[in-house]
């Protein structure tokens, strides 16, 4: 059997709303499970009664084997594992599994982060990895989109990553909400805010979202004379 489709019950630590839309879930991995999540990137499946689901772990490998999740509401399964997702209650989890993101080919080098939506759950396990890792990595910056600036997710964590070397830049698209900053889809913003000075044949980026994003953050780079080895996701 594959580890994709061994569950065990893990224990539900804590559990809050990051936005109206997005739920924070702090997990105990159980041994094997803690020892096979080895790397920034990695998901888990999750088994509730209407299905399974996919999710990407947000954090980064922990020696005490706590793990976050980060669910969207609005999905059968992960309705139901918000639900069931409560402190002190359980979910059936797989064994973390996938390759997850090559941060050793970083090092040394300038890093750009590419998220959308939910998609900061992977990048934000990264983002854990690189600062607690800081000196192995050249400038850090992070391109985090949602529609609007109520949705973003970790805000209470920005200041602590910007304090370890990170620039965040929020790009949120919705025209009609109200932001004192800039404005636009990720891509669009890494362009005009010149990629955060990063130089193109010396940068690796890491990106993160649904598929067209994840293309236009491609070719973006690409056209700026980012080689497109150097650009990676984490499936």
């Amino acid at each position: 059997m594959s580890l994709a489709g061994n569950y065990e019950r893990v224990q539900v630590l804590e559990a809050h709303d990051e936005t109206a839309a997005l739920r924070a879930i702090r997990i105990q991995l159980g041994k094997e499970q803690a020892a096979g999540h080895s790397i920034p990137g990695q998901v888990v499946k999750v088994r509730t009664p209407p299905g399974e689901g996919y999710f990407a772990l947000a954090s980064a490998p922990s020696p005490d084997g706590r793990a976050d999740l980060l669910m969207k509401r609005g999905g059968r399964i992960a309705d139901a594992a918000i639900e069931a997702g409560q402190a002190g209650g359980s979910l059936e989890l797989s064994h973390p599994f996938g390759k997850g993101f090559p941060v050793r080919e970083a090092e040394g080098k300038d890093v750009l982060l590419f998220a959308a939506g939910s998609a900061i759950a992977p990048i934000r396990a990264l983002i854990q990895h690189l600062l607690a890792h800081r000196v192995l990595f050249n400038r850090l910056t992070l391109f985090y989109g949602q529609r609007r600036g109520a949705d973003f997710a970790f805000r209470r964590e920005y200041a602590d990553w910007e304090r370890g070397g990170l620039r965040v830049v929020l790009c949120p698209s919705a025209e009609a909400d109200a932001w004192p900053g800039v404005r636009g889809r990720v891509q669009e913003v890494a362009r005009a805010l010149a990629f955060g000075g990063a130089p193109p044949g010396e940068t690796v980026a890491f990106v993160c979202g649904m598929g067209p994003m994840v293309d236009d953050v491609r070719a973006t780079l690409a056209a700026a004379g980012v080689p497109p080895e150097r650009v990676h996701v984490n499936f």
